[in-house]
């Protein structure tokens, strides 16, 4: 979404906004159709046209010494203006456009990044409507208009009310380390690497030199990399989960899967147990594995709502164990 650095003179400080400004008033007293002024307003800050408008509410800012009445809109499908057509902020404004997640905005309202009372109001009633049944996408401008992370994640997401919705790609590498680390945990994984160490150690120290790749593969036992390879040739024939833009859902009643094989929802009562290993989430169920989640595809005010969910069903493992 976009947002504006300005400086305010009031609070002696340059403070992160979501895109404003005042009605035009006519000769005559007749003040500007909002609905007009909120399109003027977002291409003189910011550059853009929105496809699609939505009237969000109306609130007073601070109705105990003024009648400032703020109408909230929600623009989406946004598009530079044209350069020659383009309108420009006025003489006196100074703005910064920035540029961030939606998800992110919200944090830095949480965390007092944010304080201006009209952007505070903006992302929350944003964070509900993306968090609610009949929710409305707030669709990011298009390449040309922003930029886009470079990163590893594709993830867009949303963590109001009682769920989180995230896109992202899981990469071979990411499947092997979580099953690497899942076998790492395994107190029998343990316990067989140390075992083939120690036998096949003292074959070493009795002059049997061929022996030490048997440590070798007692380590690699006890790590959990002895695994990899066997990973590797299960996941390269998962192309619903290797690769392909997946969306995960985790709300109250359990976690929904939807890629381009087909959507699938199961219920909380139905996993044994999810591991938090090698920077994914492993959800277990009474046949295995049955999901894995990369943890960089939440911000982290998503990774704690997650974190909740599965105390309160009792599917977080006890410190230490697997």
């Amino acid at each position: 979404m976009a947002l504006v650095r300005q400086w305010r003179l009031p609070a002696d400080a340059a403070l992160l906004e979501i895109p404003a400004g005042g009605l035009d008033v006519d000769g005559d007293g007749t003040k500007e159709d909002p609905d007009l002024a909120a399109r003027r307003e977002l291409e003189e800050e910011t550059g853009m046209r929105a496809g699609t408008w939505r009237k969000l509410g109306e609130f007073y800012t601070a109705p105990g010494f003024t009648d400032e009445l703020m109408h909230l809109y929600l623009a989406t499908d946004l598009k530079p203006a044209s350069y020659n057509g383009r309108l420009g902020p006025d003489e006196d404004e100074r703005l910064i456009v920035e540029w961030r997640p939606w998800q992110d905005a919200v944090a830095a309202a949480e965390r007092g990044e944010i304080r201006d009372a009209k952007s505070i109001v903006g992302l929350f009633w944003l964070e509900r409507l993306r968090g609610g049944p009949d929710s409305t996408a707030a669709t990011a401008p298009s390449a040309e208009a922003a930029p886009r992370s470079t990163g590893g994640s594709s993830a867009v997401g949303s963590a109001a009310g009682e769920s989180v919705i995230v896109t992202y790609r899981m990469t071979m590498g990411e499947a092997v380390r979580a099953s690497v680390g899942l076998a790492r945990r395994s107190l029998g994984m343990q316990l067989l690497g140390l075992v083939t160490v120690v036998v096949t150690g003292f074959a070493v120290i009795s002059g049997d030199p061929i022996s030490i790749v048997g440590v070798l593969v007692g380590v690699a036992i006890a790590t959990g990399w002895a695994i990899a390879p066997l990973s590797w040739w299960q996941f390269r024939k998962r192309s619903d989960l290797i690769g392909a833009e997946t969306t995960l859902t985790v709300d109250e009643h359990g976690a929904e899967l939807a890629n381009q094989v087909g959507r699938g929802r199961t219920a909380w009562s139905a996993f044994r147990g999810v591991h938090d290993v090698s920077g994914s989430f492993l959800f277990d169920n009474d046949t295995g594995v049955s999901m894995v989640v990369p943890k960089r595809a939440f911000t982290d005010s998503e990774l704690a709502f997650v974190h909740r969910l599965l105390d309160r069903n009792g599917l977080l493992p006890d410190p230490g164990t697997s």
